[in-house]
């Protein structure tokens, strides 16, 4: 189990890198095609500018709006923002009375997301988000891993915005989970 588990964040971090490549073709191929007639008239590839691919930097206010409509969507989750490093947004997660997820974001691209118990405490000793340590119950465990498999599966480099929304949706679905799904849950694990 562990070794898939590395597996399947060693495929993460692969398509990451081929998210961003691409995103850099993309730009590059954009701009080639507006710019190939300049280019002709002996325009300089040096003087161009590095092009950062558009999709992965959007403005933190535009993040932040996305994220307070995702929120007015869904009655039952409680989205909390944080900016601990001024851009990069992380999300604290309560859906009812089940879970908290703690939501890693760059820009509104989703890197990793952590699910706890409602009643874990999800800061460190000096109040900050907590958003290495798991869960101390093995369903919440399961549930992160579960969540990491539906962040892979729902990647849409060109729309963000409906990456986050699908991922909120999918969280939702969540919110049956009683305990008789717990100990289903749990005995699954053994």
């Amino acid at each position: 189990m562990l070794t898939l588990y590395s597996q399947l964040l060693q495929a993460y971090k692969w398509s990451n890198k081929l998210q961003y490549h691409a995103g850099l073709a993309s730009s590059l191929l954009n701009q080639q095609s507006l710019k190939r007639s300049a280019n002709q008239m002996g325009a300089s590839a040096k003087r161009r500018p590095k092009v950062q691919p558009s999709t992965l930097v959007l403005p933190p206010q535009y993040v932040d709006d996305v994220i307070s409509r995702i929120g007015r969507m869904f009655p039952d989750l409680t989205i909390e923002l944080f900016r601990p490093n001024g851009t990069s947004a992380v999300l604290l997660v309560t859906l009812g009375k089940v879970l908290k997820a703690i939501v890693v974001m760059r820009s509104l691209f989703i890197d990793r997301t952590v699910v706890r118990g409602f009643n874990e405490n999800v800061y460190t000793e000096d109040g900050k988000l907590d958003i290495w340590s798991k869960s101390q119950y093995q369903v919440f465990q399961k549930v992160t891993d579960h969540a990491t498999t539906a962040l892979l599966h729902y990647q849409l480099p060109q729309m963000p915005d409906v990456v986050v929304r699908s991922f909120m949706t999918w969280l939702q679905s969540y919110i049956n989970l009683s305990l008789s799904c717990l100990s289903d849950l749990v005995a699954e694990l053994h």
